[in-house]
């Protein structure tokens, strides 16, 4: 009986713990984030580089961060890509709407340098919260999706990103905006998400509640019979 009261105690700290830890970091938890290493796009193309994407649903926020290296030039714009055709999805696969761009123009927003280098970084929230927020949505991902409320059209980014079907690149003088890009790369899904651990632990305190009461119960129908 110590033991069984020993784990519903324990379960019930951590659940608490997690739940204060969660509520003291606010916004900083995001409710989705998703990773991209980059890689060759066009050929010959040699640079290299990281992505992280977090995506906070209650704040409707979308924040990017991505750093590169070995570019043939510099950087002329970034974009995130999420399709709309059917899986699977390759590069060349047409009508790949642009999701979120990157322009380096108006004073390079978001980027490293006002004049984007062949390395650098990059790190800039977008505001997701309407269809006219900005920065935000790319106009032909949101013509892509025609008619939908932001909250779909949300919901239709995180089914693109979590379904291998959304990727990051950069282009350069020699991989123009309307051709491919010079490096890219798909998007994974980090699981869980930083802002799930709550909801993990608590269901776990709730189970082992549950088992505790059941024993509890158990024994109380055990010691009745017997007397």
């Amino acid at each position: 009986m110590i033991m069984k009261r020993t784990v519903w105690a324990v379960a019930v700290r951590l659940a608490t713990a997690t739940v204060m830890l969660a509520a003291g970091a606010g916004s900083a938890m995001a409710d989705w984030t998703w990773v991209s290493t980059f890689g060759p796009q066009a050929a010959g193309a040699t640079g290299t580089g990281n992505a992280t994407v977090f995506f906070d649903e209650t704040a409707k926020t979308i924040r990017v961060q991505f750093s590169y290296a070995g570019l043939s030039g510099n950087p002329t714009v970034g974009h995130i890509h999420a399709a709309s055709t059917a899986t699977p999805y390759t590069f060349s696969n047409p009508n790949p709407a642009v999701a979120l761009g990157f322009g380096v123009n108006g004073g390079a927003p978001g980027w490293s340098s006002a004049t984007p280098g062949p390395a650098g970084s990059f790190d800039r929230t977008f505001n997701v919260s309407t269809l006219s927020s900005a920065p935000g949505w790319g106009t032909n991902f949101k013509n892509a999706h025609a008619g939908l409320t932001i909250d779909q059209l949300n919901a239709k980014f995180v089914e693109y990103m979590n379904s291998g079907r959304a990727y990051i690149n950069i282009h350069t003088g020699t991989s123009p905006a309307t051709q491919n890009g010079e490096i890219g790369g798909f998007f994974t899904v980090v699981t869980p998400e930083p802002g799930h651990w709550a909801l993990l632990a608590g269901g776990f305190a709730i189970t082992a509640g549950r088992a505790w009461k059941k024993k509890r119960a158990q024994k109380a129908a055990a010691d009745s019979t017997a007397t």
